[in-house]
This record gives C-alpha cells, structure tokens and sequence, in this order.
C-alpha cells in the first residue's frame, strides 16, 4: 500500500466533506492519534481501519486508496457533502429551496440499487454540470442547473416524478366526474356511473406509480 497515496487521498475527502481530523476520528471510531499518523505517512493502516474511515467518509475503500484525482462533485456522495455545504452557507429562502430540491433528487438516487452503467451516467452529467465551479450565493445558476439535471433525468434516464400519474388522474378525472355529478341533468346511475369511473382511472394511476417505484423508475423530482 502506498501510504503517500493513502495519506493525500485521506486528507483530499476529508476536506471535501469538511471534516476536521478530530470529527472523522469520532465518526470513524479511529484514534485521533491514529488518522494523524495516517495523513502525515508515519503509519500504514489496518484493512479494518481503512474500512472504518471509508465508512466514514461515505467513500468506498478502493477510492480511499485509489489514485484517481477527487473533486468535490465526481459522485452522488461527494456532490450530496457538497450541496449541504452550499446550503449551511446561505439564508436566502430562494437558494435554500434550490438546494435542497438537487439534494433531495441525489438522495433519492443514492438510495436506489443503481447499476454501474447507470450510476456511472448520473456522475458523469453530475461532472459535465461543474457544480463545484458555480461562485457562492448564484441561485440563478443552480437553478438552471437543476432544471437541466432534472431534463436528463426524464428524458435521458426515463424517470418519472413520484406519484406522477396518480396526479395526471387526479386532475383529469376530478373535474370531469364533479361536472356530471353536481349537474341535476343527468340521472343518479349516470352520476354514479361516472364517479365509479373516476375512482377506477385514479386507482389505475396509482397502481402505474406503484409500479414504477417498484421498476425504480420513480423519483422525487
């Protein structure tokens, strides 16, 4: 194991989750003594303390000894860390809606069982975005990017908002059975007719969002 390698990855994640090395000690269970040693290359760790670290940062143990550069948005995880961070920052409710709209959306993906070819499109718009470039407090910017993320997301991706077509039923058969209903016109078998027709259309919506919160095709947009 490299530890020069292991020593900068450490400290690279560290910061990007701005952790102090006393906060990760205590999240990882770690000696404090013990990730002092690890990022100053004085100690070559065990595979259980890796792993404890890796924990704790909400990295996998191959990135933590990886090579690869880390930017604070090259995954679901980091960009997570990275927007919670962003809305710590600001007190303006227009940016704080923003932020926590692509949070919710990236939670709701990293909780998924996302395959490596799917995962690995998300990250890779994720980085096409460049978040991390966009200058604190520019809500304008954020929000055009979540619009684009959430455009990926439909039609890219063929997610559909969650409960998506138990409200397209909703509006359309709402209305339309209230008008036969409240109209002295029509007679009562018609008038129940029509509202049994309304509930089977809103119950049909409701079982196609069950089903694509089953397929994992639902999404909290």
């Amino acid at each position: 194991m490299n530890t020069n390698t292991l020593a900068k990855r450490l400290r690279e994640f560290r910061v990007l989750r701005g952790m102090s090395q006393e906060f990760l000690a205590e999240e990882s269970q770690v000696s404090l003594r013990t990730i002092q040693r690890i990022e100053n290359e004085e100690s070559i760790p065990t595979g259980e303390t890796i792993k404890r670290i890796s924990t704790a940062l909400d990295v996998e143990m191959h990135e933590l000894v990886g090579t690869d550069t880390a930017t604070p948005t090259s995954d679901l995880k980091g960009t997570i860390v990275y927007l919670k961070r962003q809305l710590s920052k600001t007190h303006v409710k227009s940016e704080q809606r923003t932020l926590k709209r692509f949070i919710t959306i990236l939670v709701d993906l990293k909780s998924k069982e996302l395959s490596k070819e799917k995962q690995g499109e998300i990250e890779a718009y994720i980085v096409f975005l460049e978040l991390d470039k966009i200058p604190s407090h520019s809500n304008e910017l954020f929000d055009e990017k979540l619009i684009k993320f959430k455009r990926y997301l439909k039609t890219k991706l063929r997610y559909v908002p969650h409960r998506f077509y138990t409200a397209i039923t909703l509006m359309f058969a709402i209305p339309f059975a209230s008008g036969f209903i409240v109209n002295d016109h029509f007679d009562l078998n018609t008038r129940i007719g029509i509202a049994a027709l309304a509930i089977t259309l809103i119950g049909l919506g409701t079982l196609l969002d069950l089903r694509m919160k089953k397929n994992g095709r639902s999404l909290r947009l």
